[in-house]
């Protein structure tokens, strides 16, 4: 049993990368899960294990089944002659304390910070201002070290937003709009569009548009902590947001988020969309979002992708061409059904409200929470508690309602020993009537038909002479009461009464004046009309 247990995006990450054949070495140094939890996971996942349990020993320790180029590897331990050159300074007070001042500023410390710590600690009776100024120097000579990470065709690709340095007609108004970017990180070939928001289906749009561009799926995709793609940002375990999981899933990548404020993680696509804005953007105008697109295109088409880049030394497409298309996943067959994701509390009626409309879920859950995904075709339902490991368990699903404050409540959300609604019933009393004879049947569906509120009772009463009297008898009853239009209980119990009695069926009385029973004085003008023209 496992001690610690890591939270389901995370899971899914594990899991979703050891389909793809990664080793524990590579899975641990792409998203800094321990390989004691990712070998523990592997055996929960497959059964089986792949690696030793003991990772201790060097010599035990599996070979990478893929390269290891994503670790960016690091001393932290600096050697002597390596260390920042510290800057001069004629402050009396700094002078004291630059080693100090040093040894805070690569440690990330900020400079008032750093100015609290000489107060409290050294007794630094220095300013501030003093202190920001000799951290602002040591900066500008502090030089920074970034590792080039190679990686393997079809492994990866990055994307971000930023903001468009063009401008493009929206409403009647030239206004700068944002601009998507995906790059492929092993040939650096892109994909660009123009939209006007950041939202969570247009993000998922955008994706889906490079996929078809590419022709294929990378493996993983480096995303910034952008709304759409990350609820929570987090160091250690980032909270992706479910619509996004369920897009990754449906396409078959892989989400690799970047660790907060860390956007040189993906360098590359930040470069890529520097080289965008001032290649392709910058200083023009467009009278639609069409336009913009298909400049892009155009864009790409002849130059993005016909250069030889700088860090490969290869045409981009070229070497997309040849070497990475081919490692690409397969695209989906059918579009990612985009939907939104709601947490909702079943009240006591066993609905939840969903978009001023409301929705049944299974009576059980009265109380409870469940998460609800909407979008304009249908609504889906499902439990919060999910078993460990296992997908979410539909509970319910509809069809999306049109217009405010209706009602979608199937009879198969309603616990059993709820009274049936009263179409329900009324459909159960017409099929019993219709048992016993169409006279019947007749009298019970003209009594169902008036509004009159005591007409459920009414039926029930005539229903349930079958338990004194016989079909045949009830039958002859009705037939009586439908001739003379009265249907009141009582009477046909009364009818049934003498039928029993007696043993025969009483007769049916002849009606004198009736409006289809013409006078005999119309009889006596037609005769003598006939007679005269004979």
């Amino acid at each position: 049993m496992m001690g610690n247990v890591l939270k389901m995006d995370k899971q899914q990450v594990i899991q979703g990368l050891i389909r793809l054949g990664w080793s524990d070495r590579a899975i641990h140094k792409e998203s800094g899960i321990h390989r004691k939890t990712i070998s523990a996971y592997r055996k929960q996942f497959q059964n089986a294990p792949q690696v030793p349990a003991d990772l201790q020993g060097t010599e035990i320790q599996n070979v990478p089944q893929v390269p290891t180029d994503s670790a960016v590897v690091f001393n932290p331990i600096q050697p002597e002659n390596t260390q920042e050159p510290l800057p001069p300074t004629q402050s009396q007070q700094i002078l004291p304390h630059r080693e100090n001042i040093r040894t805070d500023i690569l440690s990330g410390l900020t400079a008032q910070r750093i100015y609290q710590d000489l107060v409290e600690t050294h007794a630094f009776t220095g300013s501030y201002d003093s202190v920001k100024r000799y951290v602002r120097k040591f900066k500008k000579r502090c030089k920074r070290y970034f590792e080039r990470l190679p990686t393997m065709p079809g492994r990866e690709a990055q994307v971000d937003f930023a903001k468009s340095p063009c401008k493009v007609l929206v409403d009647g108004k030239y206004r700068h709009v944002w601009f998507f970017k995906m790059t492929l990180s092993h040939s650096r070939h892109s994909y660009e569009e123009l939209v006007l928001r950041q939202d969570v289906e247009t993000f998922i749009r955008c994706h889906e548009n490079a996929f078809k561009a590419f022709n294929g799926v990378p493996e993983t995709i480096k995303l910034d902590n952008l709304k759409a793609g990350v609820i929570q940002a987090c160091l250690y375990d980032p909270l992706i947001n479910p619509v996004y999981q369920a897009f990754s899933e449906h396409w078959g990548f892989v989400p690799n988020p970047c660790a907060p404020a860390m956007p040189h993680h993906k360098g590359r696509v930040e470069r890529d969309i520097q080289y965008t804005e001032s290649n392709a953007l910058a200083g023009r105008r467009f009278e639609s979002l069409d336009d913009g697109n298909m400049y892009l295109r155009h864009w790409n088409k002849h130059w993005a992708r016909t250069r030889i880049h700088g860090t490969t030394k290869c045409q981009v497409w070229k070497l997309f061409v040849e070497t990475e298309q081919p490692r690409l996943r397969p695209v989906a067959p059918r579009p990612f059904p985009c939907f939104a994701v709601y947490n909702r509390k079943v009240d006591v009626s066993g609905l939840v409200e969903v978009g001023c409309n409301f929705y049944a879920a299974p009576a059980r859950y009265i109380g409870d929470w469940v998460i609800v995904h909407h979008n304009s075709s249908e609504v889906r339902i499902y439990a919060q508690q999910q078993p460990q490991n296992q997908p979410l368990q539909l509970l319910v699903k509809h069809k999306t309602l049109t217009g405010k404050g209706n009602y979608a409540q199937p009879s198969s959300c309603k616990p059993i020993y709820k009274h049936p609604s009263l179409e329900d019933q009324e459909m159960f009393y017409c099929r019993k009537a219709h048992q016993i004879g169409p006279s019947c049947h007749a009298l019970i569906y003209r009594i169902l038909a008036t509004d009159d509120p005591m007409a459920i009772r009414r039926v029930r009463g005539i229903l349930s002479l079958p338990k004194k009297f016989s079909a045949q008898q009830i039958e002859h009853a009705c037939s009586i009461a439908l001739y003379q239009q009265k249907y009141s209980y009582p009477m046909i119990k009364a009818l049934c009464e003498t039928v029993a009695k007696k043993g025969e069926q009483p007769q049916i009385p002849l009606t004198q004046i009736h409006d289809a029973i013409r006078p005999l004085t119309e009889y006596q003008t037609i005769i003598e009309e006939r007679t005269q023209s004979i």
